[in-house]
């Protein structure tokens, strides 16, 4: 008769619960639609709670389906960034998208994003843009950031905006998350640079037309490492006659990152800076990309950084760098370089309806508009002799200089015309890459249910483990510089799971666990 009871204690308590096993795919059906992370948190205890699978969470993650789309074309859309600040952007969804088929995504990042404001029409931008073209004969989906000063591609702002933008694309449409792109020219390229070497996990390549790697580490203030390039390819081009990078001068800095390991495609070209070269190069980009899928669980993967906020690639993310000594195997991969460009100094302002070029914002530095005492809201009307009627002349200007020479501009401020003298500055000698801090450096490569990390400088680390990684039916052993730190069985999180794709929405890159180790116990 005992034993009854305990039997119908039972019933009655499963079912008091199986509401809450039944109930798991709802709140995850909540969740995929929640934007608020407290929210977000509430609903992944609760399917946590219910205990489903792994495989059951994972299958319902990958057999997301998507609406039509209600139009397709060019739109113009806004988005909230981090600063508190609405900037436009804009998408373009392929006239044949089918929601059933995973669509291929480039996101294109445009140059002078320095500037203090947003281009005035977006819309007529891209309705320019070479790109573009390339996009609606292969029916991928675009994006196009925004930028401008304080959200640029190198801040933590514009940085921000641009994986926002991404993810919010992937929440709405069926992305292959295996086939986006990020690139650009001028400074779209040198951000192209810049991701692949600080935040590479959501694409498969990059395209650097006309740009220079370490401009993100200079504008930005944010150290670079060419070693981390090996991870994710990069189609690269420059033009001879670039008044900002030629080939003669991008060349070393190109071959310093191939000895560094990186994967580079490298093309120089006849031309200034300018897209000159769309008509031919466009077909061989495309084709490059295509046949550059991501690998999302790569068995080897290289990464260096010197700040935990940029340690992560992929399923290796390094959290502590130690101040000791490093590995004599630890080589610092950087360039001595001439910065012998004619830059006055300034960001332009909106000034498209004003004859002259607007000061929009002085630069700091040692340049000629700090030297001669230029100011925001100044209106260059004559460079010595020459009349300045916009930017364009103002290049052509530039074109006659040299470094070192005296330059006379004349400029409205107000209602007062004056005349400010003084000289473009020598050329500087800069490296590369900027080095005020130690860095770590990780190379981790996996196979048969082992890791083996080869580390320097690295105090702690994080190994992200996925199914496709590892058989969890057996011990997971992880080696760090030939000694055997973990030798267990690893136990699937369904929080941590669905944690990560929040993040990422992207079911493919899908992680069920991590493990901390720290090679080096030094404290900080």
């Amino acid at each position: 008769m005992k034993t009854y009871r305990h039997i119908f204690a039972l019933i009655f308590v499963l079912t008091l619960i199986s509401p809450i096993f039944a109930q798991w795919q709802e709140f995850l059906d909540r969740l995929l639609l929640e934007t608020k992370a407290e929210q977000q948190e509430i609903l992944i205890e609760k399917i946590a709670k219910a205990k489903p699978s792994w495989q059951e969470v994972a299958a319902k993650l990958q057999s997301i389906t998507f609406d039509p789309a209600e139009r397709t074309g060019v739109m113009l859309r806004r988005s909230l960034c981090i600063d508190g600040i609405e900037r436009p952007w804009v998408l373009y969804v392929p006239e044949g998208y089918d929601p059933t088929e995973p669509t291929p995504l480039f996101v294109w990042l445009h140059g002078l994003v320095s500037r203090a404001e947003i281009h005035d029409d977006p819309l007529e931008y891209v309705g320019r843009n070479e790109f573009q073209s390339l996009a609606e004969k292969k029916g991928w989906f675009m994006i196009y950031p925004m930028g401008q000063w304080g959200a640029t591609w190198w801040d933590d702002v514009g940085m921000a905006n641009i994986k926002n933008l991404v993810r919010t694309v992937k929440t709405e449409y069926n992305i292959d998350n295996d086939k986006v792109w990020l690139g650009g020219f001028s400074d779209g390229a040198s951000a192209a640079f810049l991701h692949a070497m600080v935040d590479p996990s959501d694409y498969a390549a990059f395209v650097a037309l006309n740009g220079d790697m370490g401009v993100g580490s200079q504008d930005g203030g944010i150290h670079t490492y060419s070693p981390n390039l090996y991870n994710t390819p990069v189609y690269v081009v420059t033009t001879d006659e670039d008044r900002l990078y030629p080939s003669k001068n991008m060349r070393p800095t190109i071959d310093m990152a191939m000895a560094a390991g990186g994967d580079i495609f490298y093309r120089e070209l006849e031309g200034p800076h300018d897209f000159v070269y769309a008509e031919s190069e466009l077909p061989l980009i495309g084709r490059f990309l295509e046949n550059h899928p991501r690998d999302p669980f790569p068995t080897r993967i290289v990464w260096e950084t010197a700040a935990q906020k940029y340690g992560r690639c992929r399923w290796l993310a390094i959290d502590r760098i130690t101040s000791g000594p490093t590995e004599d195997w630890h080589v610092d991969y950087n360039v001595a370089m001439v910065d012998s460009r004619i830059s006055i100094g300034f960001v332009p302002g909106d000034g498209e309806s004003i004859e002259g070029t607007l000061i929009g914002r002085v630069v700091d530095g040692d340049f000629l508009a700090k030297r001669i005492g230029l100011q925001p809201g100044d209106i260059i009307i004559k460079a010595g002799p020459m009349p300045i009627r916009n930017l364009d002349d103002l290049s052509e200007f530039k074109a006659g200089l040299k470094r070192g020479d005296p330059v006379e501009l004349t400029v409205k401020r107000g209602a007062d015309q004056i005349v400010l003298k003084g000289s473009i500055p020598e050329p500087r000698n800069y490296l590369l890459f900027e080095r005020s801090k130690p860095s770590a450096l990780a190379i981790a490569e996996f196979a048969s249910n082992r890791i083996n990390l080869k580390t320097s400088a690295v105090g702690a680390m994080r190994i992200l483990i996925s199914p496709a990684m590892i058989n969890f039916k057996q011990k997971l052993t992880i080696q760090v510089n030939g000694n055997v730190v973990y030798e267990e069985k690893v136990s699937p999180d369904i929080a941590f799971m669905l944690r990560g794709y929040v993040i990422s929405r992207d079911p493919s890159l899908i992680y069920v666990a991590e493990i901390e180790i720290a090679p080096d116990q030094e404290p900080e």
